[in-house]
């Protein structure tokens, strides 16, 4: 059960990891626009660093989910380096279910900032107010999955998926 888990689990981050490269993409793109616009010639867009900030948002948010998958969210381990293994993986599957409530309370109070931004024009652009917000909540959908993930490893003493660090 948990290979199936741990597979969906790889596919998600694939089309994860695409869907930032396009909008890495999209931002030079929209960047390389407002250059040219300023030294070539005038483009028909309205409010390019309006874009560049949603997908800014959004690169921000999915980002930090990839980091959540790779465990190599910001965490201050100074005490974790000298506690024995056992204590350790348990403080870490302790951390990882705080983060998870976390997560649900941002997604939970999310939601009403997301539908109220619905109604609301973003100037220029053919977004709303709310896309900035949808950015939270979905990042947040792939933090509670990957956090899901790492604490049903961790409970059943398989290892969790850490990034290599060079030291």
């Amino acid at each position: 059960m948990l290979d199936r888990i741990e597979a969906l689990f790889r596919l998600v981050e694939r089309l994860l990891d695409l869907l930032i490269a396009a909008l890495v993409l999209a931002l030079v793109a929209i960047v390389s626009s407002q250059l040219v616009n300023r030294h070539v010639v005038t483009l028909p867009m309205a409010a390019p660093d309006q874009y560049a900030r949603i997908f800014l948002v959004w690169l921000t948010f999915l980002g930090f989910s990839i980091a959540i998958r790779n465990g190599t969210n910001i965490r201050v381990d100074l005490i974790d380096a000298r506690l024995p293994r056992v204590l350790r993986r348990a403080l870490e599957v302790a951390f990882d279910g705080l983060m998870l409530v976390l997560i649900v309370l941002f997604a939970w109070y999310g939601w009403p900032l997301y539908v109220v931004g619905l109604d609301q024009e973003r100037l220029g652009t053919i977004f709303s107010e709310a896309w900035p917000t949808a950015a939270l909540l979905v990042s947040a959908v792939f933090m509670a999955l990957f956090l899901a993930m790492r604490i049903a490893l961790a409970l059943s003493g398989r290892p969790v998926p850490r990034a290599e660090h060079a030291e």
